[in-house]
């Protein structure tokens, strides 16, 4: 069962990297940021007070409020770099920077969605393409909306309709995914998109009281990843193996491959690893993910769940 989240997940973040793991400059056409213009700043106070009201949306507040929020003008936030996507933080400008020709449009959902997300990403700080950043990104996004929901009668009720009907869909198309699969037919093709924020929660919630796994899975299957994105433990197999200093490096295939201490590694990895720099910087990265995977997830079901049955 795959999610298609076309509405906001297009490149995952991550600095560009060369095939000798350097990080490379920005395309010349990313207009350098600029502070945010009346219009974008009543827009970001009435996120930052909607996301105040949840317990999520406090504690992404006080853990990024040393992170700026800028403009940037132009051709989205730069078409090389994350094409199409207005609101993004940004490892190079140490800020979430809003796109100030397409952010005025958004619903005021849309931009709780995409702070809750940007917030969160902020934290990590992960400066590579990770998956699990996606991830964590996402499930906080999860528990901002059942918080969210918790607290607002009117809200509940609206993400309730779109939830039961995410779940028609997906409970349908799991029917028609099986019988496929027997008759050894070509998997179906992409249902639609969510329109907006609340259908990207509600298939997000669905999601996550079935199995927190298919949930990630969904994730990963939905987002378009660049081709260098990593598993944090892929590199964490690299600096184990090779503690200390990083053995020498011969690049194969145009940096698809590389030699290192004798074995064969993807280029992707070391890159990462290169961009990690060692095993103490790859445990504060891991503390900077936080528990999303253990603790919080079985915390964060159970309170899906709870809502999902009409019960606190």
């Amino acid at each position: 069962m795959t999610l298609f989240l076309a509405f906001v997940l297009l490149a995952a973040p991550g600095a560009a990297l060369g095939a000798d793991g350097e990080p490379q400059p920005a395309p010349a056409a990313l207009q350098p940021v600029q502070p945010l213009s009346q219009e974008l700043l009543r827009a970001l106070e009435a996120t930052d007070a909607a996301l105040f009201v949840t317990e999520t949306g406090r504690r992404l507040l006080a853990e990024t409020s040393g992170v700026g929020v800028m403009q940037r003008r132009g051709k989205g936030l730069g078409a090389d770099v994350y094409p199409g996507i207005p609101i993004r933080y940004e490892d190079g400008a140490g800020a979430i920077v809003v796109d100030a020709d397409v952010a005025p449009s958004l619903p005021r959902l849309d931009w709780e969605a995409f702070f809750v997300r940007e917030r969160r990403r902020a934290i990590v700080r992960a400066g590579i393409p990770l998956v699990e950043e996606e991830m964590a990104a996402h499930q906080e996004e999860v528990a901002f909306a059942v918080e969210k929901a918790e607290g607002d009668a009117d809200f509940s009720k609206k993400l309730r309709g779109a939830y039961e009907e995410a779940k028609r869909v997906f409970q349908a198309r799991g029917v028609m995914e099986d019988a496929s699969r027997k008759r050894g037919l070509k998997p179906l093709p992409p249902w639609r998109a969510p329109k907006d924020a609340l259908e990207l929660w509600a298939q997000e919630i669905f999601l996550y009281s079935e199995d927190p796994y298919l949930f990630y899975a969904a994730i990963e299957d939905g987002v378009d990843f660049s081709s260098d994105a990593v598993r944090l433990d892929e590199v964490a197999d690299f600096l184990e193996s090779h503690p200390g200093r990083s053995p020498a490096i011969e690049w194969r295939a145009r940096g698809r491959y590389g030699l290192a201490g004798g074995r064969l590694y993807p280029g992707r990895v070391l890159r990462a690893a290169l961009a990690v720099g060692g095993r103490q910087e790859l445990r504060t990265l891991r503390e900077r993910l936080g528990p999303f995977m253990s603790v919080e997830r079985e915390q964060l079901r159970a309170r899906v769940n709870r809502w999902i049955r009409g019960k606190r």
